[in-house]
């Protein structure tokens, strides 16, 4: 499968610290190196691969204000000499930080629109850039898809490959679980080789029906496309909800905390949005379900600049 080349790998692993007798390890993904990187620049090299062969001049995809999909996409597509249109949801007023002052760097093109109108938004966006003699790609948000997906297969292959070099043997496999493409490469990954080791998703939103299904869509389609016979993948779908909060976005004490302990400890940084609520919500999986002497792998998926954008949060008063 084609692919250019964005991301500085293998991206390393490094022993963070033990917890009630287990090993605990960072996959760095947040140094793919690309506009403070993130585990999208994985998916985007493919999806701009395929943008290339199919000669677009313009890319389009969807987000939230602070989206880390949209930072990178814009970031690679300017890269790339490329036009990029972002499709964004409304927000009452969007702060000049993060994510939304990066989108301002990379010179996008930003069209609003509400939550409950996007199919029809983006349909009316790429005509309107067809009409203007643009030859547009569009990427579903969070580099949904099959080539996402397979992203994320060949990293489980890389860490296969870092683990037999480090000669260690990962028991568990922890992230934060969003649009459900990094989950279902993983698991592919795991699936073809056979692996024992078990992957863990933390949602940062969704609910934990919709969360599985969306992953099984995925892993199906995927193995669909490549010609792979498997009868199911639901036992091997671990999607824990527990720890959203209100929802989406929703930062609560124990994310900060958790957040301030990592960057002591490491000087490794978790945003509050994914890596820092899946973090926490790794630590608290491990102990509500006592698991003991285990190598278990946190695979650091970016966000850095939303810790900029929430800044305020973690100021003691």
């Amino acid at each position: 499968m084609k692919k250019i080349n964005l991301a500085k790998t293998p991206t390393p692993i490094q022993f963070y610290n033990s917890f009630e007798s287990n090993n605990i390890y960072i996959k760095r993904d947040d140094l793919t190196d690309l506009a403070l990187g993130g585990n999208k620049v994985r998916k985007l090299e493919y999806f701009l691969a395929d943008a290339e062969e199919k000669k677009a001049d313009c890319i389009v995809t969807y987000g939230s204000p602070q989206s880390n999909h949209c930072r990178l996409t814009a970031a690679a597509a300017s890269r790339q000499g490329v036009k990029t249109v972002l499709i964004l949801s409304k927000s009452d007023k969007p702060e000049f930080n993060g994510n939304y002052f990066l989108f301002d760097l990379f010179d996008v093109e930003v069209v609003w629109v509400d939550t409950d109108n996007v199919p029809q938004k983006i349909e009316e966006t790429l005509l309107d850039l067809k009409n203007k003699g643009y030859n547009p790609y569009f990427i579903q948000g969070g580099g949904h898809g099959n080539l996402g997906t397979h992203a994320y297969k060949v990293a489980f292959d890389e860490i296969i490959e870092q683990q037999s070099k480090k000669d260690i043997e990962f028991d568990y496999i922890f992230h934060a679980s969003g649009t459900g493409t990094t989950q279902a490469g993983l698991i592919a990954g795991k699936t073809i080789v056979n692996s024992k080791i078990k992957i863990v998703g933390i949602s940062v939103a969704r609910n934990s029906n919709r969360g599985k299904e969306v992953i099984h869509e995925s892993l199906k389609e995927y193995f669909n496309e490549f010609h792979h016979s498997i009868d199911s993948f639901n036992d091997q779908i671990i999607f824990n909800d527990s720890y959203i909060g209100d929802g989406y976005a929703h930062i609560y004490p124990e994310i900060i905390d958790n957040i301030k302990t990592v960057a002591k400890k490491s000087g490794v940084l978790l945003d509050p949005v994914y890596t820092g609520k899946a973090f926490y919500g790794m630590l608290s999986y491990i102990d509500l379900n006592k698991i003991k002497d285990s190598n278990v792998l946190f695979i650091h998926t970016g966000g850095t600049p939303l810790l900029f954008n929430y800044a305020n949060m973690f100021k003691e008063e």
